[in-house]
């Protein structure tokens, strides 16, 4: 690679550490409100208990290790993160990070940049580097342009996506090391590396378990692969016998990965249930707060928290299979399944289980956000359209955490590059309107952009960022009535799920019947064939 051509690609990463040090400055989750502060405390105390208790007494309920203080209920990779940190923590800089009972909501100045160090240094080695090679991956191969201007326009904006920099760098947490593990493993997969794809999800799987949400697409395509990787020239029952073959390799691998990640805690039955139950917690309701999905719509009509925890997990789980599971089945049994199918399934089933599974959080929008991001390539405006709305979804969390200036400052930034991508398709040459101020008819095919469909879709997308500037003011501005004092977290997070809803039925349509045979495809392969021909 020469220096001109390495050149965006350190300008890239260089601007996403530079925001997200930016970020790190301002206040995080629960800064100075006790009694149980918020995610930072959480994380903090979690290499607290890792430190200095056996790894038998991680996920045990014991007098210094109490559940209702942020007990560890993450899986055990994240756990082993937690513990690495804390030994960080007390060998080389304080030990009083990671003091037993005495460490409980420490708020120094010097803690907070070591803490927000170990998230930078996870953005450096793993999660840059994954969604960056993800991105490019995916346009190299499965995207017919191959502009420039798009190439680095796809990446910037891969990087610079506010919600997980804001959640992450910002309100703190380490979901760029789940985030990056799965990016990880779908390039994997989409380079026919199967074992390796299949290990890396299970390390994802095993670092945060909401990457249940991505669980089904990689379940169905590598079932899949497996049984149709065969010579066609061979019998069908050599053909099953290879199949079987590469599904027990396939099995072994994933149990030993499993295995060697829970092998502390197999010794007993009761151990092993015990994390089992700390990282499926059914006790804690169906969701969260004012979450942008479903059930928090239909608790407006009909309180669900007087229904017994136990009959709404069912009917989540019951409501997300119906959502999710046409996706996954299409995928398994399409006559000619492609990882294009597969990114359309992850965004779609990561989507399902957001708006309809249990207690989910406003945060697990950056799951659904994952697939959306590898789809910039393919679907510029769509993509940028939906990671817009997520990062707004989660405005009313941001707001309580203090980073209601960074909030805006990301978006402002994100949206201008959307500028710098209106030559995402070869050959556009999309008219400009004197309304569409970011030239989003560039990340339309030129034979969308420039008819009325391209002229709904622009002006829509203009619509629902007057509604979200709308929204913003009226939560900044416009203090709520006294008996609704939820009322404009509510507007978002409806707005919000309107939207989601909208874009769960849009891929659905792209996985189901456009996957193979995009618009933007079709026209890029004319002109391609026109330039040919000339």
């Amino acid at each position: 690679m020469d220096i001109k051509t390495a050149l965006p690609w350190v300008t890239i990463v260089a601007a996403g550490l530079f925001l997200r040090a930016a970020i790190s400055l301002h206040s995080y989750s629960g800064q100075n409100q006790p009694p149980k502060y918020g995610d930072y405390e959480a994380q903090r105390h979690w290499q607290e208990v890792t430190v200095n208790l056996p790894v038998s007494d991680w996920y045990r309920n014991t007098t210094d290790n109490d559940p209702l203080y942020w007990g560890l209920d993450y899986p055990p990779l994240s756990a082993y993160h937690s513990y690495l940190v804390g030994l960080w923590a007390r060998r080389w800089h304080n030990e009083s990070y990671v003091a037993l009972y005495e460490s409980r909501g420490i708020s120094t100045n010097q803690h907070k940049q070591f803490m927000r160090n170990t998230v930078l240094l996870l953005d450096v080695l793993l999660y840059l580097p994954a969604i960056l090679y993800a991105t490019y991956t995916v346009r190299k191969r499965l995207a017919n342009d191959r502009s420039e201007v798009a190439e680095w326009a796809s990446l910037a904006l891969a990087v610079l996506f506010p919600g997980q920099i804001l959640i992450d760098n910002g309100h703190f947490q380490y979901n760029n090391a789940s985030l990056g593990l799965c990016a990880l493993a779908v390039v994997a997969l989409l380079e026919r590396r199967t074992l390796a794809g299949a290990v890396l999800f299970c390390l994802a799987l095993n670092y945060k378990q909401m990457e249940l949400y991505h669980a089904l697409p990689f379940f169905f395509y590598l079932l899949r692969d497996c049984f149709t990787g065969s010579d066609k020239s061979s019998t069908v029952l050599e053909r099953l016998t290879a199949g079987v073959s590469r599904l027990a390799v396939l099995g072994v691998t994933v149990l030993a990965t499993f295995l060697v990640l829970w092998l502390p805690w197999l010794s007993s039955l009761e151990a092993a249930g015990q994390l089992v139950h700390r990282i499926f917690p059914v006790a804690r309701g169906v969701f969260e707060d004012k979450v942008s999905n479903v059930w928090c719509m239909v608790n407006v009509l009909v309180k669900l928290r007087n229904f017994p925890n136990t009959t709404m997990a069912l009917v989540c789980l019951l409501c997300t299979l119906l959502a999710v599971l046409p996706s996954g089945l299409h995928l398994l049994l399409q006559k000619a399944s492609t990882i294009r199918s597969f990114l359309y399934s992850l965004a779609v089933t990561a989507l399902g289980f957001f708006l309809f599974s249990f207690h989910v959080h406003e945060k697990s929008i950056l799951l659904v956000a994952l697939p959306v991001t590898l789809l910039l390539p393919l679907e510029p405006l769509a993509a940028c359209w939906f990671l817009q709305i997520a990062t707004f979804s989660m405005f009313p969390l941001l707001h309580k955490d203090g980073l209601t200036v960074p909030f805006v400052g990301l978006s402002l930034i994100s949206l201008a590059l959307l500028r710098t991508a209106r030559g995402a398709q070869s050959g556009n040459k999309a008219r400009d309107s004197s309304y569409d101020l970011l030239h989003l008819r560039g990340l339309l095919p030129e034979s969308v952009a420039n008819n009325v469909t391209g002229s709904v879709l622009v002006t829509l997308f203009y619509a629902s960022l007057l509604g979200q500037v709308l929204l913003l003011v009226a939560f900044l501005c416009l203090p709520a009535p006294a008996h609704l004092p939820f009322l404009h977290s509510l507007a978002i997070s409806a707005y919000s799920c309107g939207h989601f809803v909208l874009f769960y039925m849009y891929f659905n349509y792209r996985q189901f019947c456009g996957a193979e045979g995009t618009v933007a495809n079709k026209q890029s392969t004319k002109i391609s064939h026109k330039k040919k021909a000339k």
